[in-house]
């Protein structure tokens, strides 16, 4: 689960470098005291992606078979200058589930991996989140990954 994490937060960053977000990984990096009061400023977060496991499950099926799969959320975070501008936000996300799906479904060598692959079974939702917080906006892309398995190692007793 941590490489398939791992290999979409390096993806997402790379897409998302030229549009000037900061990406970070489970949360937003902390504001300490000690840095606020030397001078620091570290709350500068926006515009901001936040990629996070949600959840972990895997089952069985068949000897040394299992299907496993991570279910990840990403957090958009914008500060717009006018209120009509909450669109901007959740196109950000519909950019970000796009292009996702198209990182999984393009045609590769073996060389050419991703390192991570969309359930294209499940959904991916979009959910706008700022009904009240301007002028931020949040809007949340919801989807489940294949993830690594964890194996059980027969032993002889």
């Amino acid at each position: 689960m941590i490489h398939t994490e791992k290999k979409i937060y390096e993806f997402i960053k790379k897409i998302m470098k030229e549009k000037g977000f900061n990406v970070y990984r489970g949360f937003l990096p902390s504001n300490s005291f000690e840095d606020r009061e030397n001078g620091k400023k570290t709350n500068d977060y926006f515009p901001f992606v936040i990629l996070r496991i949600a959840e972990f499950r895997q089952n069985r099926d068949g000897v040394g078979y299992y299907n496993a799969f991570s279910d990840f959320e990403i957090w958009v975070g914008t500060k717009e200058e006018k209120q009509e501008d909450y669109s901007n936000n959740l196109e950000t996300a519909r950019y970000i589930a796009g292009k996702l799906l198209e990182e999984t479904t393009k045609v590769r060598n073996d060389t050419d991996s991703a390192g991570f692959a969309i359930d294209q079974n499940k959904e991916i939702r979009v959910l706008f989140r700022s009904d009240q917080a301007y002028p931020y906006f949040f809007s949340r892309v919801t989807f489940t990954a294949y993830a690594e398995p964890i194996v059980s190692e027969y032993t002889n007793l």
